[in-house]
């Protein structure tokens, strides 16, 4: 009985964490350059000390969360006209220096282009992160009219004023997302980005959330974390008759 309502609680569990996964995509489906969050699940043996003798006492397998994954699935680009949008073709990320939740800066990675400029002229993110260069510095622009190449050039009325960080992530198993759009891993986890990787101005990366899919699978989850809950109750109820009956003195 004990075994039941872990294996069930556990399996409710796991099914209310993935709901809140897919709820936490679906409000992002429009957010530029937003990468899909997966949960991830392992199967766990519970009673392993188990005798073939007393079926009650049989290993029984359950699933349960193991870890969160990040999609590295690419978003469809679209033109925007915008002179500081910027989008990657490609395996490609560009570097930000970010701020952590106690004031500490850390360098993040990010696809999402919507640039701008701050009072002091410097590129920075949607949420006034300072992007930085080829060589781990912020980017600071003059007035005039911005251009940009496929190599990350960015010119000011054709003078070449700076050149973007555009690099490469090895395995996005050894990452994590900071907040949003921007991504943490290990410098030694990052390369720089290879001939195949390109930026284009103008153009922005969306999320790479497919709703329809996203909505298929809050419905099958609400399911099972609904079917979960029931046998929790039937489990509540089988104990409450055994609580009462067992053990009575009839007369």
């Amino acid at each position: 009985m004990d075994r039941g309502f872990f294996i069930s609680g556990v399996a409710g569990d796991m099914t209310a964490h993935k709901l809140n996964t897919i709820a936490h995509n679906l409000a992002n489906v429009n957010t530029t350059g937003y990468m899909l969050d997966r949960t991830a699940f392992s199967t766990m043996m519970a009673n392993i000390a188990g005798t073939q003798t007393d079926p009650s006492k049989l290993p029984a397998s359950y699933m349960t969360m193991d870890h969160q994954f990040i999609s590295a699935d690419k978003g469809i680009l679209h033109q925007t006209g915008n002179d500081l949008d910027f989008a990657i073709r490609g395996d490609g990320y560009f570097q930000v220096l970010a701020t952590g939740k106690n004031g500490e800066e850390k360098t993040a990675y990010t696809r999402a282009g919507n640039f701008h400029l701050d009072a002091d002229g410097t590129l920075v993110t949607e949420s006034n992160f300072p992007v930085l260069d080829d060589s781990g510095n912020p980017v600071i622009l003059p007035r005039g009219r911005v251009s940009g190449n496929q190599d990350g050039e960015i010119r000011v009325d054709n003078v070449l004023v700076a050149k973007l960080g555009l690099y490469e992530i090895k395995s996005m198993a050894d990452v994590k997302k900071i907040s949003g759009t921007l991504l943490e891993t290990a410098d030694t986890n990052v390369t720089e980005a290879g001939d195949g990787i390109t930026m284009h101005q103008g153009m922005l990366e969306g999320s790479n959330v497919n709703a329809v899919l996203m909505m298929v699978e809050m419905m099958q989850n609400t399911r099972s974390n609904q079917s979960m809950m029931k046998v929790l109750e039937q489990y509540n109820q089988q104990e409450s008759q055994i609580t009462e009956k067992v053990g009575r003195v009839p007369g």
